[in-house]
């Protein structure tokens, strides 16, 4: 299963010079340090081990000066002027009042109705791509998958079951077509070896190679996005 491997826990808000933040903590075990990240622009999520609410917040603030700094570049989904990622291209996002189209470098939303139109378009696109590219790697893998299944998430990009039913995140089509391949086969390697054991690295790197420089890439790319 492809995703975050974390217990989120919801700690509170706070107010750093105006500006309020939720807090998310997200408690991993043998974690040595903690760590921050600025999601959403007023949303903070702290990764920990075990470590009290107040040395959270306390560490909270002690970071003030680079989450401020976060909040203040990270763009507004679906605003005017903010980047809009499909197939690991960058699109400037215009505002209208009709359906989403792409035109050179931009792409037109409905401002009412951005949030749907933008799923609307993963959606298609990952139902139209995804299938096909299953069935190469399935065969070339030599497995059998039951069911295919879309719905999108916040913290996964895909998930498998011990009977071959697979969910894609349809948001995946935001990345390129290397990076969906590598999370295909990532998910069907998981057909063979449920885990994210030594065994289970060395048969998705029998497939992709350089499965370590991607997943470095797709995290770099993730940090970028905003989570829509």
């Amino acid at each position: 299963m492809l995703k975050t491997l974390f217990k989120s826990i919801p700690l509170d808000t706070i107010i750093l010079d105006g500006v309020e933040f939720s807090i998310k903590h997200r408690k991993r075990k043998n974690m040595k340090r903690m760590i921050l990240r600025v999601r959403n622009r007023h949303e903070i999520v702290l990764s920990t081990n075990k470590v009290s609410a107040k040395r959270c917040k306390e560490f909270i603030i002690e970071s003030k000066e680079w989450i401020l700094n976060q909040h203040a570049t990270i763009q507004e989904p679906f605003g005017e002027g903010s980047n809009f990622y499909y197939l690991a291209q960058t699109y400037t996002i215009c505002h209208h009042s009709k359906p989403l189209y792409i035109s050179n470098e931009n792409i037109y939303l409905d401002p009412s109705r951005a949030k749907k139109q933008s799923d609307d378009l993963y959606k298609s696109a990952a139902k139209t791509y995804i299938p096909s590219r299953l069935e190469l790697w399935r065969k070339k893998m030599g497995l059998e998958v039951q069911s295919l299944r879309f719905r999108c998430a916040k913290s996964r990009w895909g998930s498998c079951n011990s009977k071959g039913d697979i969910t894609f995140n349809p948001y995946m089509m935001k990345l390129s077509h290397e990076m969906i391949d590598y999370i295909i086969v990532h998910e069907l390697a998981h057909l063979r070896e449920m885990n994210h054991s030594k065994a289970f690295y060395r048969l998705v790197q029998e497939y992709i190679p350089n499965y370590k420089v991607i997943q470095k890439q797709i995290k770099e790319l993730s940090l970028k996005m905003p989570t829509r």
